[in-house]
């Protein structure tokens, strides 16, 4: 029989100045992509695993930008948690109430970047390993409790140094997981991503001569990108409903960056812009970019000596499980009697690296955490209160899901 869930809130409780503390050390220490590297982080985060006495190993591509696997026992049943270790940028630090990188505690929160996403699971998935460890719920021969704490997650979800590397080198075999994402939800899937850079290429003339006025010389690559955006945003790029989105629907996003020309009296021959587009279950990028492709062509038919380049920056699929999957029903369970409400299981609209793990064949909750809010923006936070109750609601999922698939696997033989 699994443990109560009051036994473990119990123990979990015993446990929260302890977290509380280590997760302000993460989020004091910057992490930012693009910035800075994930090396001291990872090296704190091993640090206080030994310090629990936990395994920890340290696996890279890139030895700068490390991951730190954190485990307790060897058994083939293996439950994993994910965190990535990097941020996005504090932007304009005057939006802040208290500085991005001190965590600040005020109305029973803890403000700074990074705190909800994706330090504050990181700190939980730490404790809940040494937790379930001390309580004796893990049994070495049988069962293994992992946490990946991943480098370069903010770049895309793309990566290749990260939770991808762990994959190709069949570091990660678990039966279930969950990516640690401060949430309200049962997450049981995100949209898709398709990222593209575009780039129009013109002919540069002086604004003031005599070929520009009449018409002669010059192409303008500025007006050129900006009709393709426009046009962008007018398309409608079809998408199959899919009931774990609810109205989450396919969004196209023109022109999220854009830069161009090179000085005030030239027409510009250069422009580039970032087109964000957001994919449902069952849409084939291939398929949106067959689409776009044919847009752009319309626009330089119309438009003589104006070339596009188009280019893939980032695509990843959207994934779902289905919401009856074992993992989320024992997720819907615990979190609904672990905080006295009612927890929905619905999909993402931010895409992350959950696609990879469930790809590779690992269900997973693609984001399940404690209670926060402003991820991306100014003035992060995460409930301190919902800390230790995480702690104890992982717990709960990992002991339940792991006994449940050893009774699968039992019936097998």
């Amino acid at each position: 029989m699994p443990t109560s869930l009051r036994e473990l809130q119990s123990s979990a409780q015993s446990l929260e100045d302890n977290i509380v503390s280590f997760l302000d050390e993460l989020v004091s220490i910057k992490s930012v992509n693009g910035e800075n590297n994930e090396e001291d982080i990872a090296i704190r985060i091993a640090e206080e695993a030994h310090k629990l006495n936990l395994q920890s190993q340290v696996e890279a591509s890139n030895k700068n930008r490390p991951n730190v696997l954190i485990s307790h026992g060897e058994g083939p049943f293996e439950f994993l948690f994910v965190a990535h270790m990097d941020t996005v940028a504090a932007g304009t630090e005057k939006a802040w109430s208290s500085p991005p990188f001190k965590p600040t505690k005020r109305d029973s929160r803890i403000y700074g970047r990074g705190t909800a996403d994706n330090k504050a699971g990181a700190a939980c998935a730490l404790y809940t390993i040494s937790m379930m460890k001390d309580l004796g719920l893990i049994d070495n021969q049988n069962i293994k409790i992992t946490l990946a704490a991943v480098a370069d997650e903010e770049s895309g979800a793309t990566s290749n140094i990260g939770v991808r590397y762990l994959l190709d080198n069949n570091l990660l075999q678990a039966k279930g997981a969950i990516y640690t994402y401060a949430s309200d939800v049962v997450c049981i899937g995100h949209r898709g991503l398709l990222r593209l850079e575009i780039a129009t290429t013109g002919k540069s003339v002086h604004t003031g001569g005599q070929e520009w006025n009449d018409g002669i010389e010059g192409t303008n690559a500025v007006t050129g990108l900006a009709a393709i955006l426009l046009k962008l945003e007018a398309t409608a790029i079809d998408a199959p409903p899919h009931p774990a989105f609810g109205n989450l629907r396919n969004v196209v996003t023109p022109g999220t960056i854009f830069k161009g020309g090179e000085f005030e009296s030239v027409v510009p021959a250069n422009a580039a812009a970032i087109v964000d587009i957001r994919l449902l279950p069952g849409q084939d990028p291939n398929i949106v970019l067959e689409q776009i492709n044919l847009l752009v062509d319309h626009e330089m038919k119309i438009r003589p000596g104006l070339k596009v380049e188009l280019k893939v920056k980032n695509s990843l699929p959207a994934v779902a499980l289905e919401d009856d999957h074992p993992l989320v029903s024992i997720a819907v369970d615990v979190a609904q009697r672990a905080t006295d409400r009612k927890w929905e299981a619905v999909g993402a609209g931010p895409a992350n690296e959950g696609y990879m793990l469930i790809n590779s064949g690992i269900p997973t909750l693609c984001g399940f955490g404690p209670t926060g809010g402003n991820a991306h923006a100014a003035n992060e936070w995460i409930e301190i209160d919902s800390l230790a109750n995480t702690v104890a609601m992982y717990a709960a999922i990992a002991e339940s899901y792991l006994i449940d698939c050893k009774k699968l696997e039992a019936a097998k033989q």
